[in-house]
Formats: structure tokens, sequence, C-alpha cells
């Protein structure tokens, strides 16, 4: 090898020794500076928290006792204030208030980062009796501290905490945050839900009553899903609520059976619609107008306005009669007039009468017939189609008219009776 080509080489292993020790030496600095701003007093609380995302759980048991030897210088300059306090002049003393009360203001959100610290150890695997160590000196600090201070720096302290944006202050503005974060969290459920109702309002054949369920559902949902962001955004664990959640499911599957039988036969009339709400119908031993269905029972309002709740479960295993399901209801009455009176003379009324009558229908058209002779009368058939609403309407009227005619016709509306024939036997006879 050259001279030369031996010069360029030893040229270019210094150049290589010298970039490898300048990068070793950046991360070297880099490593120091993450280290020393984990072990620092002014590192904020969510810068402290991000730092400590990469951490082992033996890295972090470094910072937790890094954290109290932390806590613990600063103690001990609060001790060593709280004894010149004993000692102290008069004029001396309200300093050394004001100091004690600001460093004990700052003593707080180092134990507060300090038990964030423990936390994150906790999470990590840290063991118990290392954890509890830890913990039980800040107990401990926390109850010596109020022990060891006077009345009067206690106040100054209080009044310092209630003020400061990390103290009460920061307590009231996350109050306020959350409640107007519900606010608009219901704002924005009820926005969804309507955007939802015009969705189903385009889908044809489709009840009231799973319209008024799917609503309700995605209203709560919205809402739910709202809370746990909130929550989330605030630094609530929420991972611990889901897993509370899916265990309390599974224990009231059991303990509510009864209950999901009513939530399965609800889904069931909700989707195959034997009924929809302001329905007349006949089921579980009663009838009324159906006002309202959730997903555990229907209520039921009678027609002297009583209102009746049925569990699905009930209703669904029983025979359901809609009387409001078809737009048109025959009107079945039946009239009974003496063997004395001409049949055809009353059908001939009746006929009249249901032609005058503007809600009965022409099409289909009416039947009044001689439909059986009764023991003590002439039944006659009358047999007229309505709209569903006018049923009871016109049922009522063709009675009254029916009445009022027909004794104004002479014709008689007999009621049961029953001939007796008395045979007398003579003394004669009865000798013979």
């Amino acid at each position: 090898m050259s001279t030369l080509s031996r010069r360029l080489l030893i040229c270019l292993t210094a150049v290589f020794l010298s970039l490898a020790t300048t990068i070793s030496a950046q991360e070297t600095t880099e490593t120091v500076s993450i280290s020393t701003e984990l072990q620092s007093a002014e590192t904020d609380q969510q810068v402290l928290s991000i730092l400590m995302v990469p951490l082992t759980s033996e890295e972090l048991a470094e910072v937790a006792n890094a954290w109290q030897g932390i806590v613990h210088a600063q103690m001990d300059e609060i001790a060593n204030i709280n004894l010149k306090v004993l000692t102290a002049s008069a004029t001396e003393i309200d300093a050394l208030r004001t100091q004690l009360s600001t460093m004990t203001t700052e003593q707080f959100a180092l134990q507060r980062k300090y038990q964030s610290v423990l936390k994150a150890w906790g999470r990590k695997g840290g063991a118990a009796e290392d954890l509890e160590s830890h913990e039980n000196y800040l107990i401990g600090l926390k109850e010596s501290s109020l022990q060891t201070t006077d009345s009067i720096t206690l106040l100054r302290t209080a009044g310092n905490w209630m003020i400061a944006r990390d103290g009460g202050l920061g307590i009231l503005i996350k109050i306020g945050t959350l409640i107007v974060a519900v606010w608009v969290l219901a704002f924005v459920a009820k926005f969804i839900r309507r955007v939802t109702q015009r969705g189903l309002e385009k889908i044809p054949h489709l009840s009231n009553l799973l319209k008024a369920f799917i609503l309700t559902v995605v209203y709560w949902l919205a809402f739910a899903i709202g809370i746990m962001v909130v929550l989330a955004a605030f630094g609530v664990n929420v991972g611990p609520l889901f897993a509370l959640l899916g265990g309390l499911s599974f224990i009231l599957a059991f303990a509510l059976q009864d209950t999901l039988g009513n939530l399965a036969s609800g889904l069931m009339i909700m989707i195959l619609k034997p009924f929809d709400t302001d329905d007349y119908i006949h089921t579980a031993g009663t009838s009324g107008v159906v006002v309202e269905m959730s997903i555990i029972s229907t209520k039921i309002r009678t027609f002297d306005n009583q209102i009746i709740v049925i569990p699905n479960s009930k209703i669904w295993g029983d025979v359901i009669t809609n009387v409001n399901a078809s737009d048109t209801r025959r009107v079945d009455m039946v009239f009974g007039i003496a063997y004395s009176d001409s049949a055809d003379h009353a059908i001939g009324i009746l006929k009249k009468l249901l032609e005058d009558n503007k809600l009965v229908l022409k099409d289909p058209a009416a039947d009044v017939f001689v439909g059986e002779l009764a023991d003590s009368s002439v039944n006659i058939f009358c047999r007229s189609w309505v709209k569903t609403e006018d049923y009871w309407t016109v049922y009522w009227d063709m009675l009254a008219r029916a009445k009022t005619t027909f004794e104004a016709e002479g014709i008689s509306i007999p009621f049961p009776q029953r001939d007796i024939h008395v045979h007398q036997i003579t003394a004669d006879a009865s000798d013979k």
C-alpha cells in the first residue's frame, strides 16, 4: 500500500471515529436530559406522564426513589422553617408563614407527581410491597405535615390552594367544563336523533314502536360515547369501566331472566309489527288502545281511561287481535222482531237507515236478511261496512234509529217469553 493511500485511510478512520464520538455524546446528552427531566421538580405533570410511557418497571422504580428524595428534601426545608416559626419574632413570623405556605403548596404538587409515578409503576407490574412502602411514606407525610403546621399557616395554604389553577380553581374549572360538555353532548345526541329520525321516515313499513326504540337507543348510545370521550379527555381511565360493565352485564343476565324475556318479546313485537301505537287491540285478557311501548312492557288505555301495563312476554305469548289492522270493518248487528210482524217491512226499514247514514260505505254493499228463527223472535241480520274509526259511531247510531223507527212503524221488538198451557181435569174424569 502506498504512503498516500495509507494516509487517506488514516484520515477517513479519524473522521469516522469523530462522528461516532459526536453521535454517542449526543445520545448520552439526550439520555441524561430525559433522565434529568424525569427527576426534576420543575417538570410539568403532563410531560412527566408522557416521559414515563416507555419506561420499564425497573426504570420506574428508580424514578420513584428519585421522587421520594425530591419530596423528602423539600419536606426537610419545610420542617426547618416550622422550627424557625416557633422561635421567630413578631416581625419575622409573618414572612416565614408566607414562605411556609408557598412551599407547602409546592409540596402538594410534588406529592401529586410522586403519586403519578407510583401509579405508572403499579401498572407496569411493580411489586406490591415496594409500592406499599412508598404509599405509606406519602400517607405518613401528609398526616405529619398537617399536625406540625400551625393553624394560621394552614389557613393561608388552604387559601392559596383555592385560588391555584392546579387546586380548587382548577377543580371548579373542570366541573364547569364537565357541565358544559354534558350540555353539549345532550345537544349533539338530540341532533343525531333528529337526523336518524329523518332517515327512518324514509323507510316504509316501519312501525312507530320500532322507530321510537331505535331513536331512544341512538340518543343514549351517542350520549354514552360522548361521556366516555369527555372522561378520557379529563384523564380518567375508562378501560376498567368497560371491564366493570362487562362483568355487570354477565351477572344481570342471570338475575334478570324474566326482564330479558320481556326484552326479546318487545323486540319481536317491534320488528314483526302485530300492532302499533294508537291501535285498539285485544290481548292478555284485556282490551284497549296502545298508548306507549318500551322494550319491557306495553301501556294500554281502556275506554274508561284506565292505564294497564302488560309485560311484553305475556302479550307475545298470547293471541293478539288488532282491531285497527285494516282500514275498514264490518258492523254486525242483529235485530229481533215478533213472528206476527212483517220481516220484509223490517228489512226495508233497516236498508233505508243504512242508505241514509253517510258513514256507511257503498262498496262493499250492506246485507240485510232473515238470519235466524229464534224461540221468541225472528232475527234479522244487518251487516254493513264502515271505516275503522267510524265503527262505534255507526253501531250506536243504528241501534238508536232502528229502535225509534220500529216503534213508529208498529214493529215490536219482543223479549223472551214462554206460553204455559194449563189442562184442567174434572172429578168425573178422575174417577174413570
